[in-house]
């Protein structure tokens, strides 16, 4: 049974028009449309599982267009990217290190972590639909075997806080991928802040932000193709001054900021020639040493 949208529901939570047969949130079809573009153009055991023929078809109707690589060049770019981040952000010594992600989708990554960490504990946490979607695929996937440390929850942040989802447990990292772009800048922030509270002192939280700069000309078909069934972008960040703002304003006390032509270089990925938004690190200060008490000496 399908469940009906809480009223204060996230955006890319709420029924819309489905022409393509993509899913009944601009949620899932997004989803769908992205796992698409990576089976066709990276085909591996995990990106197999996790489309399906609609979202392929899609993502190759998105190929086919004019200047198309330039634009999907831009998620191998954000995948990889924020996937480079967290591993960075991970702290040296592995004990009871957890990893969230919000929003996963049908993203590999969640997977490609837990394999590369098994001393690291892996929650992954989208709508209902989208999680009970993703486990079924990759419980049916033959020559997959899942890993031990990973583990799914299923949840709308736009209703429930982080915390109660995580039941106050703190942990280390947080990644956020295509989320804040559905928000407002008010919204983002108010939505880092909560992560914050759900950091370990000295925590992570990695996350796209949106460029207001955009895609370009050249880009634009496809990027105007895909916010149709996606949704539209509501945060808008005009330069790196913003975006680090915007961070600042949530709580964070050190925020590093990447291109994504700058990030795909170091590893070696194709360009994406079009931005559409920076790679943002922001971190939670960590625990301050408690003040030395005032001793009296003895008389």
């Amino acid at each position: 049974m399908t469940e009906t949208p809480h009223p204060s529901a996230s955006p890319t939570a709420q029924p819309s028009s489905d022409t393509l047969g993509l899913g009944r949130t601009s949620g899932q079809r997004g989803a769908e449309i992205i796992a698409g573009f990576r089976a066709e153009k990276y085909p591996t055991p995990e990106t197999l599982a996790l489309s399906r023929w609609a979202g392929r078809i899609v993502a190759r109707m998105f190929m086919r267009m004019p200047h198309s690589d330039k634009a999907m060049n831009y998620l191998v770019a954000r995948l990889y990217g924020l996937t480079e981040l967290a591993r960075r952000a991970l702290p040296a010594q592995r004990e009871e290190t957890v990893i969230v992600e919000l929003a996963c989708g049908l993203s590999p990554r969640g997977l490609y972590l837990a394999r590369e960490f098994p001393d690291v504990q892996v929650i992954e946490i989208d709508l209902p639909d989208v999680v009970r979607d993703k486990q079924k695929r990759l419980e049916q996937a033959r020559n997959l075997t899942l890993p031990p440390n990973i583990r799914w929850l299923a949840a709308d942040l736009g209703v429930t806080s982080l915390d109660d989802i995580l039941e106050n447990q703190q942990v280390d990292v947080v990644i956020a991928e295509g989320l804040t772009p559905y928000f407002t800048n008010a919204e983002v922030i108010r939505m880092a802040n909560h992560i914050r509270n759900s950091l370990k002192p000295g925590g992570s939280f990695v996350c796209d932000l949106p460029w207001d700069e955009g895609p370009g000309g050249e880009g634009q078909q496809v990027a105007g193709l895909f916010s149709r069934q996606a949704g539209l972008y509501k945060c808008k960040l005009k330069n790196e001054a913003e975006a680090r703002q915007l961070l600042a304003d949530a709580g964070y006390e050190s925020i590093e900021l990447y291109r994504p032509a700058q990030m795909a270089e170091t590893l070696k990925l194709a360009q994406p020639v079009i931005e559409y938004s920076f790679f943002a690190w922001g971190r939670k200060a960590p625990q301050q040493a408690a003040a030395p008490a005032d001793v009296t000496p003895p008389a």
